[in-house]
């Protein structure tokens, strides 16, 4: 019974192994090459790059829901075809918090900022040749990314990365 019982954790074990492998491996083919931390900087509507690094492991995949962010990415191969895109928020808003001695209040409120350096991950494949940012002006309506590259009229382009 004991040997049995071996046998059995035996297998069930190396089925296990067996199976995360494969879906390892199906994964593996769909996901990034790791992806890249992008140090960006924002002056007047045009995005520019101060540093790049490319970071080993896995980006995690945003899904198809639509989302009401007006900027995104998409990154571009050799010959111009879209191998993903995804959005990504730019910061212009800085909230602050102060102590207000006379009133003996906590007070706060916020700055729009015009430059300012910030830092976003994009995944990244070893095909990309070109990361384009985007700024819709769908601002008022949920939307895909998909949607917002069919409609490219609503589209401006504020900045491109070339590798």
């Amino acid at each position: 019974m004991k040997k049995l019982s071996i046998s059995l954790f035996i297998f069930m074990l190396l089925s296990l192994l067996i199976f995360t492998d494969m879906l390892y491996a199906n994964n593996n083919s769909n996901n990034s090459d790791g992806y890249v931390m992008l140090n960006l900087h924002w002056s007047e509507g045009e995005i520019t790059l101060n540093s790049m690094k490319e970071v080993v492991g896995f980006s995690k995949r945003a899904g198809r829901k639509a989302i009401t962010q007006p900027f995104f990415y998409t990154l571009l191969s050799e010959d111009g075809e879209t191998i993903r895109a995804g959005y990504f928020k730019i910061p212009r808003k800085l909230y602050y918090d102060y102590f207000d001695e006379s009133t003996a209040e906590l007070k706060g409120g916020q700055l729009q900022r015009d430059e300012f350096d910030f830092v976003i991950r994009v995944p990244y494949f070893h095909k990309t040749k070109q990361i384009m940012f985007y700024k819709s002006d769908i601002d008022s309506h949920p939307h895909t990314t998909e949607m917002l590259l069919e409609e490219s009229d609503d589209c401006e382009l504020i900045g491109t990365i070339n590798f």
